[in-house]
């Protein structure tokens, strides 16, 4: 067995820049020579960056950033490595497809974890909202929302435009060391963490291993490397110097944006959104703009290293563009169509479609064929169902309506898996489906129902929309569809479907209703009477009789809140004097917000009731919709 990984992962032939090599010597020199250009920087002159704006720490986060590690944080970040895996595609013939796996030593890589834990608690506040790789609190799915938000606004206008999708060539290998140091320097990091940076990227030696050789033995001059922790975020912060050549770009007029609008209204102007080494430009369909956006990536490949892999990138054109011929001409790159994908989420697609649900089916069929060579029992079945195939379209389903048709057709795959001992034929069913998909603690057997998980993934957007006041996708869903008073959600959908999809995120809205309280404090969110900012039911619920005749029935906290004195007082106000058996009432209601106090500075916040911490969570939800479903166990009791 083993001679035969060996005689398989043997190089008897490779190409390099277009020529094969088949001898021995020439392969191995061959290969160390080419690793060794890839690594090395050509030197030479670089464009200046003097002038660029980007977003700057304090000198007191500076300074935290260059304290000496405690025992706590040096244990912390042991505890968070992760074990190695050694990427790469088998059966690679050309040099260009093997990826250099760096083998970060141990210290090291405990170092660099340390680093990068404190590095990324500031990532927040140096790298535009555009960017959502490696920021705490944005996620992978923000961009390809507003990506699809944006073209819908375009498609709707009846407006024309142009969205360049580009990638980067091998980019961790090419960025260059300096560029990324005057970036950090540009952003406030002090001296002391930009050497310490510039040691931790610049000490690595590399050799070649060639038909289990060890050959050659250098030191690179550019390049991060993989698999270490600090990589990721020193990349993102390379890409920012990207970004705000684009927004220089955007405000000299030099390129367009998107304007992302719907009723009525400025809208918010989205012109780039950037995830790790991918790149959506959004602009107008004319040949002027493109020509400027062909020479800021090649100035920013002259400042950076980091060059356009042509072979990936396209020009996708929205509504009817007539020069696209033209346009791809001066980008230098392929031309795409709508529908396309964007970080793996279907770009232009129609909401209702169910060709972007075909790559699922067809993973899980090819998982289901390795399978069903195995002899797995029914209870291996189960879990296979449970920890994999269910997970498999989490994906699309956290920003997608899956079509009633695709989760029919999925949870058919999974029962015939189920009952046809692995191979999917089809044999009688011993229990029905609903049965199954029962909590365990019912009767049934915990998988999990792909329709009821959808809609409780689509509500955590709701969530998100109520408490991430910051994040850009928020911003441009605020703009395109107007919020409700306090800001938690957006304005009932009315316009048709078309390819966004906030649409169908905004109906299961309605399943927070219930399941949420809030905190207080300023107060100028929450409203008195109608919001359950004490306990949980809102005060006009629980004092039904003097919420009738309260002066202002939409009035928020603030306004009942009077700050003079030591700690403040409650004043209610009401349309007439009480009466006499009304005061008890009154007195009930003062006692029940007496714990109540307004911190001004303190934004009013929602609260999840289902959970300990108040964060939503998905579980929690789909349990509490699965829940109501009938309890197989209680009604099998006597």
């Amino acid at each position: 067995m083993a001679n035969s990984h060996r005689r398989r992962n043997c190089l008897s032939k490779i190409k390099i820049d277009g020529t094969w090599l088949t001898e021995e010597q020439e392969i191995k020199g061959g290969v160390v020579g080419a690793f060794k250009d890839l690594l090395t920087d050509p030197g030479g002159w670089h464009p200046s960056m003097e002038g660029l704006d980007f977003n700057r720490i304090g000198d007191e986060e500076a300074a935290r950033l260059e304290e000496v590690f405690s025992e706590d944080e040096v244990f912390l970040a042991l505890s968070d490595l992760n074990r190695d895996k050694a990427p790469g595609p088998d059966g690679a013939e050309n040099l260009r497809d093997f990826r250099p796996i760096s083998l970060v030593g141990g210290l090291y890589k405990l170092l660099a974890k340390v680093l990068a834990n404190r590095l990324k608690k500031v990532m927040g506040k140096v790298v535009s909202l555009a960017q959502n790789a490696f920021v705490e609190g944005r996620q992978i799915l923000d961009a390809a929302l507003i990506a699809n938000e944006a073209i819908d606004s375009l498609l709707k206008r009846n407006e024309s435009e142009v969205l360049c999708k580009l990638d980067r060539e091998k980019a961790y290998d090419h960025i260059n060391w300096n560029f990324l140091l005057f970036v950090m320097q540009s952003m406030g990091f002090g001296e002391k963490w930009t050497r310490w940076i510039s040691w931790c990227i610049s000490t690595a030696s590399f050799s070649v291993l060639v038909n289990g050789t060890l050959e050659g033995y250098f030191n690179s001059s550019r390049r991060l490397r993989q698999r270490d922790p600090l990589s990721p975020y020193l990349f993102v912060i390379g890409m920012e110097a990207l970004s705000r050549l684009i927004l220089r770009a955007v405000g000299r007029g030099f390129l367009s944006g998107c304007r992302v609008n719907g009723r009525g209204g400025d809208g918010a102007l989205v012109s780039r959104l950037l995830f790790a080494d991918d790149t959506l430009v959004f602009c107008e369909a004319s040949e002027d703009q493109m020509v400027y956006l062909s020479w800021l990536l090649m100035w920013f490949e002259a400042i950076s290293g980091l060059r356009i892999n042509l072979d990936k990138s396209e020009i996708l054109p929205v509504g009817r563009v007539e020069n696209l011929e033209a346009l791809a001409l001066e980008a230098g790159c392929k031309v795409g169509r709508l529908p396309s994908s964007y970080l793996g989420i279907p770009l232009g697609a129609n909401h209702k479609s169910v060709a972007v649900w075909d790559g699922v089916e067809e993973r899980f069929r090819k998982r289901l064929a390795l399978w069903k060579r195995q002899f797995i029992s029914k209870g291996g079945r189960i879990t296979l169902i449970r920890s994999t195939l269910s997970s498999m379209p989490i994906y699309l389903m956290s920003l997608l309506r899956m079509p009633r048709v695709v989760s029919l057709r999925l949870e058919k795959i999974q029962r015939d898996f189920l009952w046809g001992g692995g191979v999917l034929e089809r044999k009688p069913h011993l229990v029905n489906w609903d049965t199954v998909c029962l909590d365990k603690r019912k009767g049934g057997l915990g998988v999990r129902r792909l329709s009821t998980l959808n809609r409780a993934l689509l509500c955590k957007w709701n969530w998100r929309f109520a408490n991430e006041r910051e994040n850009l996708w928020r911003h441009v869903i605020s703009r395109k569809f107007r919020e409700e008073e306090g800001g938690w959600v957006t304005r009932e959908v009315k316009e048709s479907y078309g390819v966004g999809f906030w649409k169908e995120i905004r109906k299961e809205g309605a399943l927070m209703q219930n399941k949420v309280v809030f905190s207080v404090g300023n107060g100028r969110r929450v409203k008195f009477w109608k919001d359950n900012g004490c306990g949980n039911l809102a005060l006009c619920n629980s004092f039904p009789s003097l919420y009738a005749f309260a002066s202002s029935k939409e009035a928020w906290v603030v306004e009942f809140w009077d700050p003079s004195g030591e700690e403040g007082v409650w004043s209610p106000r009401f349309s007439r004097p009480f009466n006499d058996w009304e005061v008890e009432e009154v007195e009930r209601l003062l006692l029940t917000i007496r714990g109540v106090r307004l911190i001004p500075l303190v934004e009013d916040r929602m609260l999840w009731k289902e959970t300990s911490n108040g964060i939503f969570s998905v579980k929690s939800l789909y349990n509490d919709l699965a829940s109501r479903r009938v309890d197989l166990w209680y009604d099998l009791e006597p």
